[in-house]
């Protein structure tokens, strides 16, 4: 079998769930490959799953995984590795026992699979305990351990670090990381967290209202959002709405150059990105030329950037290292010269209503993801 037919392919997938209708959706992630949805709550994302799954059955289109179509088969024939937000584990078993059910339920009789993740997961000293005396991260480390010791060939993972702290996220995040650049069958996993996003995904998928608006590659969709949702997503702030003048957006005392294509006749609408934007003192020339004088309102100390509050109209919001605060000595009431570089800047045709239900129709596909496939992909 070649990596090819390894992969998870959803052809035109759609699905309800009341009044509430997901896709179509096409996508093809191929083994070795990461694929995150991302998307706001309520937009489809674990109804997607449940869909992959088996839980749900779709009323278009087809799930094939490793050349086979699945579509009709139950969850349990599927052979599909499952981690939800809250681990699900078995409370009457130990942490062992947790990790061992999958292979036993396959009847298989050797354990050195699951020993071996015991290990991997850092779980050797649990192994005895039940699930309720542990913390939330171990218990998602047992999920996921108990999901690969089965061998399955896909890992649908359901937002599973969302309802951890801070700390024992970005633990388990790091894991998680190293985890399924490792594995050699494809995985898609489910957040509205654009962080753990672009840590884990090879691809993003977004999805918004039930309808794919954009699939690229991570540092792609980042850097080039398709539509004002998706750059919202992605952490870009919307700066103001305004015309194109002689090929230059005038928004109050900011001029920005236009990006080509876009329609003269139209309003736009403008986003940044804040960790973009160059503060420098007046007494510095600005190195950006679309830069104006501004003063500074508020200094926000959050981790681990600072936010930089700046009146004028339109705001402007910057996010800076501590560092940089501290050697630039900004304070409030300030001036401070700000400067807005052209690849900090997205911008699109401000939608009408009509627009708007016409976006609604639209999927924003891209189906050969084989620049990120694992080289080196085999089935042990």
């Amino acid at each position: 079998m070649t990596p090819a037919d390894r992969a998870l392919i959803l052809d035109q997938l759609a699905t309800t769930a009341g009044t509430f209708t997901l896709g179509p959706v096409d996508l093809h992630i191929d083994p070795g490959s990461v694929l995150v949805v991302l998307g706001p709550s309520g937009a489809g994302k674990t109804l997607l799953l449940d869909t992959i799954a088996g839980f749900r059955a779709p009323t278009t289109g087809r799930v094939l995984l490793t050349g086979r179509d699945i579509t009709a088969l139950p969850p349990e024939r599927r052979r599909i590795g499952l981690v939800f937000q809250h681990a699900a584990l078995f409370p009457h078993l130990s942490v062992r026992d947790n990790i061992r059910f999958g292979p036993h339920a396959q009847g298989h009789t050797r354990t050195e699979r699951a020993d071996d993740l015991l290990a991997q997961f850092g779980l050797e000293m649990l192994a005895d305990r039940r699930p309720r005396s542990l913390s939330g991260g171990e218990r998602q480390r047992v999920a996921l351990a108990r999901a690969l010791a089965a061998n399955p060939d896909l890992l649908l993972l359901d937002e599973p670090l969302s309802a951890l702290d801070q700390p024992a996220r970005e633990e388990l995040r790091s894991l998680l990381s190293d985890l399924l650049a490792a594995l050699r069958i494809p995985a898609v996993h489910v957040t509205h967290d654009r962080d753990e996003a672009l840590t884990l995904a090879d691809n993003i998928a977004v999805i918004v209202d039930g309808h794919l608006r954009q699939t690229a590659p991570a540092h792609h969709i980042a850097a080039h959002p398709a539509d004002p949702d998706v750059a919202r997503l992605l952490g870009w702030i919307h700066l103001a709405d305004g015309r194109l003048d002689h090929n230059t957006i005038r928004l109050g005392d900011l001029h920005l150059p236009a990006a080509s294509g876009l329609p003269a006749s139209k309003t736009v609408s403008v986003f940044y990105r804040p960790e973009a934007v160059e503060l420098t003192l007046n007494r510095t020339p600005a190195a950006t030329p679309a830069a104006v004088t501004r003063t500074i309102q508020r200094l926000v100390p959050t981790t681990p950037l600072s936010r930089v509050q700046i009146s004028g109209e339109p705001p402007v919001t910057a996010l800076i290292l501590h560092r940089d605060l501290a050697r630039l000595g900004l304070r409030p009431g300030q001036q401070i010269t700000v400067g807005l570089p052209a690849d900090s800047l997205s911008t699109f045709p401000t939608l009408t209503p009509s627009d708007t239900s016409a976006r609604s129709a639209t999927v924003n596909t891209v189906s050969d993801m084989s620049a990120t496939q694992n080289p080196h992909d085999h089935r042990p």
